[in-house]
């Protein structure tokens, strides 16, 4: 993010082309309706003959069109209207306007020079403001309509003296140009602007503003009319040549004191919006009071006298027989007192107190007798107590005691902390609740991502039938057939033996360079041996010559087989046809052509699927392939692999010679192991979420999937109620900034009761899984942290969780050392901002980060600033000066918090951090600020209000209100006169009134309001 706002320069008006040499002046009225300008023509000529040379001039006086032409305007020309139509809460203290792409239109068709010595010209065109229906006046406007024979639609005036003083007009109307035009001192403004139009035409736009101040929760129409009489007229389809004279006023009195003689109004343009209440951001940003929260925020008494369940009540005088129930924030160590803190830990630290023992040995011994009951042999139906939170993520059923009795340490263990402490186990709870109010909603949302895992267990169970056969049928009959006939065991494997390797190379390609060449076990060979062929019974065999031991006299070279045929000329083959391709398909998929670093090198697609033929031939390259990519390059790099080592035939190779087959045959049976095999084919061949894969290695059993909802879950927790989230969160006043920081213990808590009783509930509906998933890890809502550049979205997500999977959780770990944000394993509770008011729900897109301070010079006496950032750094600022919030939420209808990765130390020790909220920049917007202290003078231009100017709600800005000389002294009493006096904003009160003045004058800069972190804390001992 970058928290530096553009530079903007104001041009007072802009002409191009032969509009720059008109000469008629504004006011004349002997000025016909359209200006004109002198062209002069010089024919030079070549003799002919004995003839004289050409040389004349031609001048003639040429009409320009003016706003008597204009009977339309092109939709399309309009870039932005301000407000946009139909917003109905806008601040009345700003102004209405409206943008052209073009940056001369609004001066195009004037018909007349501009005032050379105050740089004024009016545009042809006026932006006005009407208002619907003033509280107990009549209305304004009524509309007129579309009438045969008028080519723009009108409205009828009430008063004339409702639209803008026409003699201001030269001041409502300006170019912008989103650059800084004059970056040196003595810069040519119009050679810069030729420049700057020629490079970069869309940064220069034009914009017409309306003066008039907006009343409070009225509604406007917004209308863009003539300037003119002439253009009036034409717009009325009426003759503009009868207008007294070409710059005449629209609605003005003329020289002689008449007026126009109707108050019809032709209209080019409209928009409609109403205003709100008078709250700028400004306003609101200002009403928030930096403020330490009170400290009974976020806790309320738990009464454990009376437990129930035959437990003895926890009777420790010093608590009063109460717990102090905790929500997801706590008020920091810095807003207590040394004896408030004492108070606070000792509620903090009740487990340690003697008198909390027995209460804690009897939990545990009632959480522990089911399975006290089973061990002993019981009835086998269980007995039912209250749950042991996260008995199946920590795969534990007991508390206190082993089974052999060995005693376990309550202090050293996250699960025991949990189940055994009151004030967690409600918090737990109230996960539980949130699960039996939802579970239809869940259980729906669980079901749609389990995606193809039924279907994938259904071809696992048969693939495990599959399996066991075939293991069978190995032991029985493969393993004791490779032992006592080779031979024949080869026969029986021959169509495997492209794909099974022995010694780095394939089977077929080892019998290849021997004496048993793959032909001897072929198909047609293998019906020609069989035992029961008329071949075989026509022959005559004995003990030593039998048809099960050729494959042994071969390789003994006892029996030499027919050399090769060869290949009849002319006679195509599959060789031929492959070499025929050349560049096309089959050469790509020809095992010869691959190499491993063809693939890869190959593109990475993310969006990669197999179609069926004449399907999607194109794929959008990414970071990373699919998992169908993956999978296909991992079969090409077999493929390859298997065609090239059965290939690899070496041109010198010698004799062929006999092979090992008692060996080779004990190979082949081991490559054929269907432990290995059954489950690596059945695991390529299945589609599951990525999240369950990891089970992929560790067993052949069925995938147990387990559903993960990545929603806010403390949204349900205040559903149920507010107070659940945050206990007495009424204490935090209205319009109030403040700090708080996060309670872990509480947010683990209940996120574990989330996930357990979900648990309970997919074994009840028989969803595939074995509980031990973390269904719920999201409890903040992390949607608009800002995160690394090139994560994918999975890798998004899991970064932003809060907790990291529960069946990960350390044993010895403590409750609330789970934070998936930080990288070791400690109890670090992170800052959160509280912003209370109305500022956020008028404007959600404020802007709010952290900025780390510094003292002026390392001088601590002084007033902390804001550590600057280098321009290098605004578009990735560096986290040790800038941190952006990590996640959000919100308590209707004012409250929202914002946590940051700083804790509450880090951001008031020291210099600190500060807390910054400032208005988005976006479009300008132009106006006053609504009031000021009385008592305090307005020290920049940012600090003009409508009272400096003395204009009305329903009134007009007049264009002299702050021009030369300033009623308003913009620098404080004395201050202006100064010579050496360099301020901006003096420098532009001093130059001549001009519409870029104005402009310079009413733009609103983005408000930003910076508040360090010990405002908000309180330091009672300090």
């Amino acid at each position: 993010m970058s928290t530096e706002l553009g530079t903007y320069s104001f041009l007072p008006w802009l002409r191009q082309g032969l509009a720059g040499r008109i000469t008629e002046q504004d006011g004349d009225t002997n000025a016909t309706s359209r200006a004109s300008v002198h062209v002069q023509l010089d024919l030079h000529g070549e003799p002919v003959g004995d003839g004289q040379p050409l040389l004349t001039s031609i001048g003639r006086d040429v009409q320009l069109y003016g706003p008597g032409d204009v009977i339309g305007l092109d939709r399309r020309v309009i870039m932005r209207e301000e407000p946009r139509g139909w917003i109905t809460d806008v601040e009345p203290n700003f102004l209405a306007h409206v943008e052209f792409y073009d940056e001369s239109l609004p001066w195009r068709y004037t018909p007349a020079a501009p005032d050379p010595a105050e740089l004024r010209l009016r545009p042809w065109l006026t932006l006005v403001v009407l208002e619907e229906v003033p509280d107990g006046n009549p209305p304004e406007f009524t509309e007129g309509g579309h009438v045969t024979g008028r080519p723009l639609p009108h409205i009828d005036l009430a008063d004339l003296a409702l639209l803008p003083p026409a003699a201001d007009l030269w001041a409502w109307a300006h170019v912008h140009l989103n650059t800084d035009l004059a970056t040196t001192p003595g810069a040519d403004v119009p050679e810069a602007l030729r420049a700057l139009l020629d490079e970069h035409p869309d940064r220069a736009y034009s914009r017409l503003i309306c003066p008039r101040r907006l009343r409070t929760g009225a509604a406007y129409h917004a209308f863009l009319v003539p300037t003119f009489e002439t253009g009036r007229l034409a717009g009325l389809g009426l003759d503009p040549a009868t207008a007294p004279y070409a710059t005449a006023s629209a609605w003005a009195p003329y020289p002689d004191g008449h007026r126009p003689a109707s108050s019809s109004m032709p209209i080019y343009h409209r928009w409609y919006f109403r205003t709100g209440a008078e709250r700028d951001f400004e306003t609101l940003v200002r009403l928030l009071e930096p403020r330490p929260v009170d400290n009974r925020v976020g806790v309320r008494d738990l009464d454990v006298r009376d437990p129930g369940q035959n437990l003895p009540g926890i009777d420790d005088p010093a608590l009063g027989g109460m717990l102090k129930l905790g929500g997801a924030l706590r008020v920091p160590r810095a807003n207590f007192s040394e004896q408030e803190w004492e108070v606070v830990e000792r509620y903090e630290n009740w487990a340690d107190a003697d008198e909390a023992q027995p209460f804690r040995t009897a939990l545990g011994a009632w959480l522990t007798l089911p399975d006290d009951y089973q061990s002993e042999g019981g009835d086998p139906d269980p007995l039912i107590t209250a749950p042991i939170y996260a008995s199946w993520h920590a795969l534990t059923r007991r508390l206190l005691v082993d089974r052999d009795g060995t005693p376990a340490d309550p202090d050293d263990n996250w699960v025991h902390e949990l189940n055994l402490d009151p004030r967690h186990r409600v918090a737990a709870g109230f996960g539980t609740r949130v699960v039996q109010d939802q579970q239809e909603r869940f259980m729906a949302a669980a079901w749609e991502q389990v995606g193809d895992v039924l279907a994938a267990n259904r071809r696992i169970r048969f693939a495990q039938l599959a399996m066991e056969v075939a293991a069978l049928w190995q032991a029985e009959q493969l393993a004791p057939l490779a032992a006592a006939r080779p031979g024949r065991l080869l026969a029986i494997t021959a169509p495997t033996h492209r794909h099974v390797r022995h010694d780095g190379v394939t089977v077929r390609h080892l019998r290849t360079g021997s004496l048993v060449p793959p032909a001897l076990t072929s198909a047609a060979m293998r019906r020609l041996t069989r035992p029961g062929s008329r071949l075989m019974r026509s022959l005559l065999f004995d003990k030593n010559v039998r048809p099960d031991n050729l494959v042994e006299r071969v390789n003994e070279a006892l029996v030499s087989a027919a050399p090769l045929r060869p290949t009849p000329p002319g006679l195509v083959t599959t060789d031929d046809l492959a070499d025929a391709a050349g560049d096309g398909a089959l050469d790509v998929i020809r095992p010869e052509s691959l190499t491993r670093e063809m693939l890869d090198r190959t593109k990475r697609l993310p969006d990669f699927a197999i179609t069926e033929p004449g399907g999607r031939d194109h794929f959008e390259p990414g970071e990373r392939d699919s998992e169908t990519a993956v999978k296909l390059k991992e079969a090409l790099r077999g493929w390859h692999d298997l065609h090239t080592a059965g290939a690899a035939i070496d041109a010198k190779q010698p004799k062929p010679g006999p092979v090992d087959l008692p060996g080779l045959a004990g190979g082949v049976v081991a490559a054929l192991d269907p432990l290995v095999t059954v489950p690596r084919r059945t695991w390529y061949g299945i589609s599951v979420p990525p999240r369950i894969t990891e089970q992929l290695d560790e067993d052949f059993g069925e995938v147990m999937a387990y559903p993960e909802f990545d929603v806010p879950m403390y949204e349900s927790l205040k559903d149920i109620s507010a107070e659940l989230f945050l206990p007495n969160l009424d204490l935090i006043q209205q319009n109030t900034l403040t700090l708080l920081e996060t309670n872990q213990k509480f947010i683990e808590s209940y996120l574990v009761g989330l996930n357990h009783e979900f648990g309970r509930e997919l074994l009840w509906r028989e969803y595939p899984t074995d509980q031990r998933g973390s269904f719920f890890r999201q409890f903040w809502d992390p949607r608009g942290a800002v995160t690394p550049a090139g994560l994918t979205e999975d890798e998004r997500r899991e970064l932003l969780r809060d907790i990291p999977p529960i069946n990960t959780w350390l044993r010895h770990s403590g409750l609330g050392e789970h934070d998936h944000r930080e990288q070791q394993v400690e109890a670090e509770e992170e800052v959160v901002l509280v912003i209370r008011g109305e500022l956020l729900k008028k404007y959600p897109n404020a802007v709010i980060y952290a900025q780390k301070a510094q003292w002026p010079g390392g001088d601590q006496t002084k007033e902390r600033e804001l550590v600057p950032l280098t321009p290098a750094q605004e578009a990735d600022p560096p986290r040790s000066v800038l941190r952006t919030p990590l996640y959000a939420a919100k308590i209707d209808p004012d409250i929202t918090f914002l946590g940051f990765d700083l804790t509450v130390a880090e951001a008031h020790t020291g210099a600190g951090w500060f807390f910054v909220i400032r208005e988005r920049p976006g479009e300008a917007r132009f106006g006053l600020d609504l009031a000021r202290d009385p008592a305090t003078l307005a020290q920049t231009v940012n600090d003009l209000v409508w009272s400096d100017t003395g204009t009305q709600p329903g009134g007009f800005l007049p264009a002299c209100a702050l021009g030369p000389p300033l009623p308003l002294d913009p620098v404080g009493p004395g201050e202006a006169e100064k010579e050496d006096q360099h301020d901006e904003d003096v420098a532009v009160a001093a130059t001549p009134a001009s519409a870029a003045r104005w402009a310079y004058l009413l733009y609103q800069a983005p408000v930003m309001v910076a508040v360090h972190a010990t405002e908000m804390l309180g330091e009672p001992d300090a």
